[in-house]
C-alpha cells in the first residue's frame, strides 16, 4: 500500500500539475500524540441563521455596545438585542453611503459611537435612536476611525491623523499630525498605539496626552496596506495579532514592530490577480479553539489563515467563488457575521454543517502518486473517514446514509473522471470504510484523488492509501 498525500495548506499551483493538493472548506487539525493519524481535515465551520432582515442586501459593519449590537446594512442602521438565544432587531435610521464602514466606540459613561463611511460620511451611532451627521466641522472627511485611550483617532486620505477630545465628539481644528508623502488608508489600535497605515508605510503612535494633538509619532514601519480593509486582528475576543495584505499585496503578520510575511505563492497570485486590491476585506473568528483570519476579494476568491498552524486553506459558498460571510464580530458570546447578498445575519458554528440552507462542500484534493514515468496498477483505493457520522432521527438521506464522492485524475489535475458515491456510515456503523476498486492503471502523470462531502454531517478525514502494482514503462 502506498500513503495518498494530502496538504496540510491548500496548494493548487500555477497550473493543474503543478499543484500539491487542495483544501476547500477544509483545514488540517493535529491529533493527540496516541491518536492512530498525526492529523485530521475537519470541515469548516458552518453559517447558522440567527436573524434574517429582509429588503437589504449586505452588512457594511457592526460593533457592540453595551450589549447592543449595531448593523449598518445597506444605507440603514438596526440595533441587534439577544435575550434566551432570541435575535431582535429594531430599525434605528438611515445612513447614507454604500461601502464598508469602519467604528469606534469611546469611554465615556454612555460611550459615544462613530461610524465612518470613505463615500458616505462621518456618523454619530446610538444605541437607541437614528444616526446623526458628525457635527464638527473642522474634521475633514476621513476614511477610518479607531479609538486610544478614549480618543477618536480619523484617518484622512492626504495623510493627516486627526484626534477629538478626550472622551468626545469634539474635534480641534489643530489637533492632528501629518504623515508627510502618504496617502493615509486606515488607523487601527492594537496593542495600546495607533497603527496609521498609508500606501507606502506604516506610522506608530502612542498617548502622550499632549495639547493639541494627543499622539506622540514612535516611528515607521517599511510596509504600506492594499486598502482600508484589508487589515484584521486586533478585533476583541480574538487572538491579538495582527494580519494585514501589503501595499506589495503580500500578507504580513505584526512579529513585535517587524512586518512577517506569512502567505504563500499561491495566495500572493489570488492577490495579485484581485481585480481591484484596494476592496480587499480581512476579517477573523474563531472555531473550536482555532484563530482563523480571512481574506476576500468579492466574488473573486477568499483564503483563510489557521494562525494556530500557520497554514491556509480556501473557502467557498455554494454557487460562488468566494465565501459569503462578511463583517465578522464577536457579540452574545458568539462569532456573527453577515451576508454579502442579504440581510441575514450568521453565527459562525463548527456543529453546523451548512451556509443557511445552502451546502457547505468539504473538499480536498490529494498531491500525486507517481513514478514518473513508469506506469502502475492500481487495483483499489481506501480512504479513512469517521464513520457512523449518520443520524438516524436526521435528514434522509443526506443525514441518515450521508456519502463521499470520490474522483481521481490520471494527467495531474487537469481533467478529473466520473465520481463515485460511498457512505461515510449510518448511526452505529463504525466499520464503514469509503473504498473504490478497480481503480485502472495509473499513468506518466500519476494520480490525484478528490475527495467531496456535501451532506449536513460531522466530516473528519485522517489519510487514504492506494494499493500499487508495479509494471513495466
Amino acid at each position: 500500500m502506498t500513503a495518498i498525500p494530502f496538504p496540510l495548506s491548500s496548494s493548487p499551483g500555477q497550473k493543474p500539475q503543478e499543484g500539491a493538493g487542495r483544501l476547500v472548506n477544509a483545514y488540517a487539525e493535529k491529533l493527540g500524540e496516541t491518536a492512530r493519524f498525526p492529523v485530521a481535515w475537519k470541515r469548516a465551520p458552518g453559517l447558522r441563521q440567527k436573524l434574517n432582515i429582509t429588503g437589504h442586501s449586505h452588512l457594511r459593519g457592526a460593533i457592540l455596545v453595551s450589549g447592543t449590537l449595531l448593523c449598518v446594512l445597506d444605507d440603514r442602521v438596526y440595533s441587534v438585542t439577544e435575550s434566551g438565544g432570541v435575535f431582535t432587531e429594531a430599525n434605528l435610521g438611515a445612513l447614507t453611503g454604500s461601502d464598508r464602514v469602519t467604528t469606534a466606540k469611546n469611554n465615556a459613561g454612555t460611550p459615544q459611537i462613530v461610524c465612518v463611511s470613505p463615500s458616505g460620511g462621518c456618523f454619530n451611532l446610538f444605541t437607541g435612536s437614528a444616526p446623526t451627521s458628525f457635527a464638527d466641522v473642522d474634521l475633514p472627511q476621513p476614511n477610518s476611525v479607531c479609538m486610544l485611550d478614549g480618543y477618536f483617532i480619523f484617518s484622512i486620505g492626504d495623510g493627516r491623523i486627526f484626534a477629538s477630545d478626550l472622551n468626545s465628539v469634539s474635534v480641534s481644528s489643530s489637533s492632528y499630525t501629518t504623515e508627510q508623502g502618504l496617502a493615509l488608508r486606515r488607523v487601527v489600535t492594537f496593542r495600546g498605539e495607533v497603527f496609521a497605515f498609508g500606501d507606502l508605510w506604516c506610522g506608530v503612535y502612542r498617548n502622550a496626552a499632549t495639547s493639541p494633538f494627543p499622539l506622540e509619532r514612535r516611528f515607521t514601519i517599511a510596509r504600506g496596506i492594499a486598502g482600508i480593509h484589508a487589515i484584521a486582528g486586533w478585533e476583541p475576543g480574538w487572538a491579538n495579532e495582527l494580519i494585514w495584505v501589503g501595499e506589495d499585496l503580500r500578507v504580513y503578520r505584526m512579529n513585535g514592530y517587524t512586518p512577517e510575511p506569512i502567505s504563500t505563492p499561491d495566495v500572493e497570485r489570488a492577490l495579485s490577480g484581485a481585480s481591484d486590491a484596494s476592496l480587499l476585506e480581512a476579517s477573523v473568528y474563531m472555531t473550536d479553539g482555532s484563530p482563523i483570519w480571512q481574506i476576500t476579494s468579492p466574488d473573486e476568491f477568499t483564503w483563510e489563515y489557521n494562525q494556530r498552524t500557520g497554514n491556509w486553506h480556501e473557502r467557498e459558498s455554494y454557487g460562488r467563488t468566494d465565501c459569503r460571510m462578511s463583517s465578522s464580530v464577536k457579540a452574545f458570546d458568539l462569532w456573527l457575521a453577515g451576508d454579502r447578498t442579504t440581510g441575514k445575519l450568521f453565527h459562525i458554528d463548527s456543529s453546523y454543517y451548512r451556509e443557511a440552507n445552502d451546502p457547505l462542500i468539504f473538499q480536498i484534493e490529494s498531491g500525486i502518486v507517481a513514478n514518473f514515468p513508469a506506469r502502475f496498477g492500481a487495483p483499489r483505493a481506501d480512504f479513512d473517514f469517521t464513520a457512523a457520522v449518520g443520524s438516524a432521527s436526521g435528514e434522509d438521506p443526506v443525514q441518515t446514509d450521508p456519502q463521499v464522492r470520490i474522483s481521481w485524475s490520471d494527467d495531474g489535475g487537469y481533467s478529473w473522471g466520473n465520481p463515485v458515491d460511498r457512505g461515510l456510515g449510518a448511526q452505529g456503523d463504525g466499520l464503514a470504510v469509503a473504498t473504490v476498486l478497480r481503480t485502472g492503471l495509473v499513468k506518466a502523470r500519476g494520480r490525484r484523488f478528490r475527495l467531496q462531502v456535501s451532506d449536513p454531517v460531522h466530516v473528519g478525514f485522517m489519510g487514504g492509501q492506494l494499493a500499487a502494482m508495479q509494471r513495466a514503462a
